[in-house]
């Protein structure tokens, strides 16, 4: 197995910095707790359970993790939550993923905070992500979709994001390490599992090495996202400066995200100011682009470019605002 979790270890963290580790009691997050258990950093290891509600093993884990903490010491923090009660009562507009999704971070996010750090470990590994890769093509996405997960991205690190889930499961096996396993997993009624084990398995038939094929694709986007990133956040921030300049408009900064002149943005590609309207709903709501497909996406490049002053168009918690000449967001 190609992973040196000290090497890892030392590259993000330092020697007295808490560890908060994603973990689900799963194969690939208890064998992330079993290796880092075994590095200097055992004594800042902190495991983080989250309970949805939304299976009955959840709570035989809780009590699987519980009693292992009793054999090898490490810091545990358990949340529950009923998802499902909250999304019918709250958010029914909202697939159950998300909004299981979003408090799962919120509970991590006040995990950070108690123990006054910055970075998660999560246990995403290399199948996870061409899953991923696979699930978000079929629903349709953007670049950023399609890129999913990277060893960084934002406050999250992948340690196995490039290691293969069969290598981690013969490990386990091997030295007879304990994980649990989730059943509801190999229902192929739900499309992702049927994705999982019934049709990414067949790509092997063609070609064995279609893994690694398919990580180098995503690396490629990568490289392509980033160009278009860096062209977006150059155009963003040259109007920024423009217009803040300008005697002309008196805005307070302090409540807005950014601006741009209506001609300049006329002048980009029909790419970047794809990009640019992709970006702008990407930061307006909790850096996602879930719900945001290429008709509203068509609606606001019609709405900057129509000729009605003084209004507002808004797609869930992105609003940009025609004032004369310029877009305000």
């Amino acid at each position: 197995m190609n992973l040196d979790i000290n090497k890892f270890l030392e590259k993000y963290y330092k020697e007295n910095e808490p560890i908060i580790l994603a973990c689900s009691t799963w194969p690939d997050s208890m064998f992330l707790l079993y290796e880092i258990i075994k590095t200097k950093y055992a004594k800042n290891l902190v495991v983080c359970y989250f309970n949805h509600k939304l299976r009955k093993e959840a709570d035989d884990e809780e009590v699987f993790l519980e009693k292992l903490w009793e054999k090898i010491w490490f810091k545990v923090e358990i949340w529950s939550a009923k998802i499902k009660e909250i999304r019918d009562n709250f958010y029914p507009s909202l697939w159950l993923e998300e909004v299981a999704r979003e408090k799962r971070y919120a509970f991590l996010n006040a995990i950070l905070n108690i123990y006054n750090t910055d970075k998660v470990i999560t246990w995403h590994h290399l199948d996870d992500k061409i899953e991923t890769f696979f699930f978000n093509l079929v629903r349709w996405t953007k670049l950023t979709g399609l890129i999913n997960m990277t060893e960084k991205s934002w406050n999250i690190l992948r340690p196995l994001i490039n290691t293969e889930k069969k290598e981690i499961l013969n490990y386990l096996d091997e030295n007879k390490l304990e994980y649990k396993i989730d059943e509801s997993n190999f229902d192929t009624d739900i499309s992702r599992n049927k994705l999982r084990h019934d049709i990414i398995p067949q790509f092997e038939k063609i070609n064995w090495n279609y893994k690694s094929n398919i990580s180098n694709l995503i690396s490629h986007f990568e490289e392509i996202k980033e160009f278009l990133d860096k062209q977006v956040n150059d155009f963003l921030y040259e109007q920024w400066i423009l217009i803040f300049n300008s005697w002309k408009y008196k805005i307070n900064t302090l409540e807005i995200n950014g601006y741009f002149y209506i001609n300049d943005f006329i002048k980009l590609s029909s790419l970047l100011q794809k990009e640019i309207v992709r970006h702008i709903y990407y930061i307006s709501n909790n850096n996602s682009t879930i719900w945001l497909s290429e008709a509203n996406i068509a609606e606001v490049i019609k709405f900057i470019n129509g000729k009605n002053n003084k209004t507002i168009k808004e797609i869930k918690e992105m609003k940009l605002k025609k004032e004369n000449t310029i877009i305000i967001f």
